[in-house]
């Protein structure tokens, strides 16, 4: 308990600037953004940074981020920080209606459709995997093919750089 008083006291001696910074910091923000979005310098920012890192007795600018989250967290004011940063980007379509006579005009519930927060919706779906290369590259001749493609690629750049050179030969040439 007397730990929870000696942040709530770091708290206090935070001046609402510092906290600014702060509140910008745990969002992983360098001085540079950090200073962009208060309008003030990174160098206001980084002495910001050193006076709250004395204040709460840490060394780097992650363990006060780290210390600032917790300290807020522990007074209440945490719903900034509980907000998920990175939420699914996954889309669930409407099912197609399968019987085209039966006219089932039935839209499926929010829950079937959308997905609970943080976590992806659950699809029916089979996963398409798509290639990234030629599938003569793949399989039991693929090495094969690849360094085929390799050395076929090297010699065609080679031939257009010597071709390129005997043409500003021969140009040179012709100025002289």
């Amino acid at each position: 308990m007397d730990h929870a008083r000696d942040i709530d006291n770091v708290l206090d001696t935070l001046t609402d600037k510092q906290q600014d910074v702060l509140d910008l910091l745990v969002l992983h923000k360098t001085s540079k953004q950090i200073a962009r979005e208060l309008g003030i310098s990174p160098h206001t920012v980084d002495q910001r940074v050193t006076a709250a890192r004395k204040k709460f007795g840490v060394e780097t600018r992650s363990e006060l981020a780290a210390a600032y989250m917790a300290a807020t967290a522990d007074r209440g004011d945490a719903p900034l920080y509980e907000r998920p940063v990175y939420q699914s980007s996954q889309v669930e379509t409407l099912p197609e209606p399968r019987d085209q006579d039966a006219g089932s005009d039935t839209v499926p519930d929010d829950s079937q459709v959308h997905a609970d927060s943080g976590r992806p919706p659950e699809s029916t779906r089979p996963i398409v995997q798509y290639r990234v290369v030629p599938e003569s590259f793949e399989g039991r001749y693929g090495y094969f093919w690849r360094l085929t493609a390799i050395v076929g690629i090297t010699l065609g750049l080679l031939v257009a750089a010597l071709v390129g050179l005997a043409i500003f030969g021969e140009l040179s040439e012709l100025m002289q």
